[in-house]
């Protein structure tokens, strides 16, 4: 393959305030499965770094949890299809979408929570839907083995029974937890009056001997693990509602269990004589003071998910958490390489800022962060600068962040001749990166911007008409030649070759002209393999070639010297790629839709 994906950097889980995150772990192969954006994702929990994209889902993906043996994952979204994988390929390589052992239709609305019996052969899968709100079947047929009845409102986790007798328990939106005999399994009774709020989530513990439900309400309400009796309450368990419930593994079972909650903390429990108390406290762990997921990873460790999507590593033996895995839950819409290719800056829809090591792709969160969707990252002078849809320039990763409001939506962010230039949806203007004040402007709907970094006096102004404005540095005044002939469409990414002699531009229909800055003659019109909106063009170091990204999911590396020729990867992110540039001469960084960073190694040129 001429080019060949070295590092996937997986997105976080996706969350919501007051819903539990149902994931899962496992040790044969020591990975967390969970759902995020339309992908299900299979990470390393000892190298993070490492991990691989399941893609097949067509909605956005709501749970995902590994089969006791294994071997397959099911994973469901919120249209109500449960899917079901081979998840035994190396951690660094997809599995493939189109090999699918089930696609079961389950129900028609959000499918919430799903569990995997002893066996690894049954399913029971609960949500939202119109007619009911879940089902039991057979993971490889799609047969029916019961039915889940009893409630009157969303059902939002369940539960099967570890071992033999099987049992199976639904918590819902009315209160309640609805006991299940089986397989197949048949309801045999509601449990109702115990809890006063939606209840979240419920657990076995790994002998069978008990049950345990969550929910808002702050309450643990403990069952007897075979016949469903009521045995212990717990009220006030946390001083915030409590979201997710995970039994312990080996020695620190099998009577115990932990919660976590949106007070920020997690806590280990334990029955002992009929009486259950608390053993262990981790508080304030989550970034904001909120967690709605957790799972066992070991007998003394666990891992826990922020509502911010951030995991967090705990341990039985340290008072504090391990570690904890940054990245991003939404779509990301900037990248920038340091200048000594050591670190990867990505800004996401939601305003986040993550710092990646290059080498080793540990991630931390960068300060100074604005609030909605970034447009652009640079850096000057040792420092990194961004521009954002909250109408801010900002300096961030810094002792003293600070920001700037705008007139106006930037467009662009770029950097020359120790100036920051920037344009927004109705002027371009150039800023003294000390202070951050705007030394002078000049009035143009711009759509996208670049600068020259041969000689740092020319900026490429691409516009929402398809025309294309050449401005002089630091005056910024029009340049009446070379005149450049107008894009076909809107002019959606824009590009100056390193030595300042070629300019490409791409529109939003897909295609993809490259001019002569000399005398603004045309030098091809013929790179035109994107099928949509062209997101962004990135120059190699040598001036010969281009990589470039579009919507239609695609990566094309081009050629100046042949321009019938390229190099691509279809699919490269999954709803869209929006920013792509080159890390040194053979390795090229793209970002998308999906959350997440990839890195691609070129074999060889096209």
């Amino acid at each position: 393959m001429p080019i060949s994906r070295e590092s996937l950097w997986a997105a976080l889980p996706s969350t919501a305030s007051g819903v539990a995150v149902h994931f899962s772990y496992d040790a044969r192969s020591d990975r967390l499965v969970y759902a995020s954006n339309r992908s299900i994702h299979l990470r390393s929990l000892s190298k993070p770094e490492i991990s691989s994209q399941y893609t097949a889902h067509v909605a956005n993906t709501s749970v995902a949890k590994f089969a006791p043996s294994g071997y397959y994952v099911a994973s469901a979204d919120v249209s109500g299809q449960v899917k079901v994988f081979d998840s035994s390929a190396p951690i660094d390589q997809d599995p493939d979408p189109s090999i699918i052992k089930a696609d079961i239709p389950v129900i028609s609305g959000r499918i919430n929570d799903l569990a995997w019996d002893a066996d690894s052969k049954r399913i029971i899968a609960v949500g939202d839907g119109k007619e009911r709100f879940g089902h039991c079947f057979t993971f490889d047929t799609g047969n029916s083995v019961g039915e889940i009845t009893g409630h009157g409102a969303v059902v939002n986790a369940v539960a099967i029974r570890p071992v033999r007798p099987y049992r199976a328990a639904t918590v819902a939106d009315d209160y309640s937890l609805v006991w299940y005999t089986g397989p197949p399994y048949k309801f045999v009774k509601a449990i109702r009056g115990n809890h006063s709020n939606f209840v979240t989530d419920v657990c076995f513990l790994v002998d069978g001997s008990y049950a345990v439900s969550v929910g808002l309400d702050r309450k643990l309400v403990i069952y007897d693990g075979r016949e469903g009796d009521v045995v212990l309450k717990v009220d006030d368990a946390h001083s915030g509602g409590i979201l997710a419930v995970a039994p312990a593994l080996g020695s620190t079972g099998p009577a115990g269990f932990a919660t976590a909650s949106s007070d920020g903390s997690v806590k280990l429990w334990k029955i002992v004589d009929g009486k259950v108390e608390s053993v262990l406290q981790w508080s304030s762990v989550a970034n904001g003071g909120n967690l709605v997921g957790i799972t066992f990873t070991s007998e003394k460790s666990l891992a826990a998910i922020a509502l911010t999507g951030d995991i967090i590593y705990l341990s039985l033996d340290s008072a504090e958490p391990v570690r904890t895995i940054y990245g991003h839950q939404r779509a990301i819409t900037a990248v920038h390489v340091s200048n000594d290719k050591s670190v990867i800056y990505t800004g996401s829809y939601d305003g986040r800022i993550v710092a990646w090591n290059a080498a080793t792709g540990e991630s931390s969160l960068v300060s100074g962060a604005g609030s909605n969707l970034v447009t652009g990252i640079i850096e000057l002078d040792h420092a990194i600068f961004s521009a954002g849809w909250d109408d801010n320039l900002r300096l961030i990763a810094s002792d003293n962040d600070s920001a700037v409001t705008l007139e106006s939506q930037p467009k662009g962010i770029a950097t020359a001749s120790g100036f920051i230039v920037l344009a927004t949806e109705s002027k371009v203007m150039l800023y003294d990166p000390s202070g951050l004040s705007c030394k002078t402007s000049y009035t143009t709907a711009s759509s996208s911007i670049s600068v020259s970094s041969a000689s740092g006096s020319l900026v490429a102004i691409g516009l929402l008409s398809g025309g294309i404005e050449l401005l002089s540095l630091p005056e910024l005044k029009p340049l009446a030649k070379p005149a450049i002939a107008p894009a076909r469409a809107a002019v959606s990414a824009i590009s100056i070759s390193p030595a300042a002699d070629l300019l490409a531009v791409g529109d939003s229909a897909g295609k993809i002209i490259l001019y002569s800055l000399g005398d603004g003659s045309v030098v091809t019109t013929r790179w035109a393999f994107h099928t949509a909106r062209v997101t962004s063009i990135s120059w190699h170091p040598d001036g010969r070639y281009v990589v470039t990204s579009g919507l239609d999911t695609n990566l094309y590396v081009y050629s100046v010297d042949k321009p019938a020729k390229n190099l691509k990867v279809l699919g490269a992110h999954k709803d869209g790629v929006n920013a792509v540039t080159w890390l040194g001469d053979s390795k090229i960084i793209s970002v998308g839709a999906d959350a997440c960073v990839k890195i691609w190694s070129v074999e060889q040129l096209a």
